[in-house]
């Protein structure tokens, strides 16, 4: 994720491994309504790649990143 545009809090994850976090946040996006974000954008959020990515789908990405980690940390992993 861009460093410059986000604190160290919002890149942080909680704790989970970057892994762990994209698998749970994928898997709940799928359970969203609405047109899924392309899975270029989440390789630039997680830093495998870098490019631009439009405001909806980091809204959308945000939203499940907080939810994986609020489901990974009352699962204990």
């Amino acid at each position: 994720m861009c460093e410059d545009c986000f604190g160290d809090e919002d890149i942080a994850g909680g704790g989970h491994a970057p892994e762990q976090l994209a698998l749970a946040a994928r898997h709940i996006e799928r359970d969203m309504a609405g047109e899924p974000v392309p899975a270029e954008a989440w390789d630039i959020y997680f830093g495998r790649a870098t490019g631009p990515v439009d405001w909806r789908s980091i809204e959308r990405m945000a939203r499940c990143i907080e939810a994986a980690q609020v489901l990974l940390a009352a699962s204990g992993r």
